[in-house]
């Protein structure tokens, strides 16, 4: 009889234990699996991000010529105004001529200028939506549950720029602090993006520019175009529309 209970206890305890082994591997196979991507590197090597840097260079490159020919036509006017004297007839014309210009220069520095930015803005927000939605497709296909942000922004190379708030900041701001290379897909985004961009016509599917100022913008900065210095004078040259803002920097690893 006692041979029998050991037999039965010894049967019940193999049992146990070839359940805890078997359930082993599925615990494994149902935790979650982690990736990461870095949004900078992939908004700085995405083709789309590229071809529109391009844009908004040329684009800047013909509102500083337009800005150009609106000032020196204010100068023109003021000069032909200054000719005269004031007491004599012409002279509430030219100068009515002069402050009209002026005022037209500088309505359209303001114009294009919230142009140009509500653009940007427009582009940003949609590069992002790609970047997430393509994110997620890779993820998937991968097997992923969850991709984080890999956000490592750069330290100046001389602390002494930057106080002690601002160094704190910036570490606050790193939101991974090891990855293994093999966890990061961000190379696979970006050949998502890429391929789906080339598919839809590239950059030949890209706004046409304008010249006017009308549906100007980019990933850059808005670009000063300068205005026409108040009515009393023509003012200023118009401040040339700086080169776009570089889109953020790709971490370091």
């Amino acid at each position: 009889m006692t041979n029998i209970r050991r037999t039965v206890v010894s049967l019940a305890a193999a049992a146990l234990l070839s359940l805890g082994f078997a359930a082993a591997p599925a615990s494994a196979q149902n935790s979650p699996r982690l990736a990461t991507a870095s949004p900078a590197r992939i908004f700085v090597e995405m083709q789309e991000t590229k071809d529109l840097r391009q844009q908004l260079e040329q684009q800047t490159g013909q509102l500083q010529g337009e800005a150009k020919n609106r000032q020196q036509k204010v100068k023109d006017l003021q000069a032909a105004r200054d000719l005269l004297k004031p007491d004599s007839p012409q002279y509430a014309e030219a100068e009515r001529a002069f402050m009209q210009e002026a005022i037209q220069f500088d309505t359209w520095t303001k114009i294009t200028q919230a142009q140009l930015q509500g653009q940007q803005k427009s582009q940003m927000k949609q590069l992002f939506d790609k970047i997430v939605a393509a994110t997620s497709q890779v993820a998937q296909q991968q097997g992923y549950d969850l991709v984080l942000a890999d956000q490592r922004p750069e330290l100046p190379e001389n602390l002494g720029m930057i106080n002690v708030e601002q160094l704190r900041q910036l570490l606050n701001q790193r939101n991974v602090l090891f990855a293994n290379d093999k966890v990061d897909i961000s190379a696979a985004v970006i050949a998502n993006l890429d391929s789906k961009y080339k598919a839809g016509g590239g950059a030949a599917s890209a706004p046409a520019v304008s010249g006017t100022g009308s549906d100007i913008g980019g990933l850059g900065g808005a670009g000063g175009v300068g205005g026409a210095g108040g009515a009393g004078g023509a003012g200023g040259s118009p401040s040339p529309a700086p080169a776009p803002a570089p889109a953020p920097a790709a971490p370091k690893k």
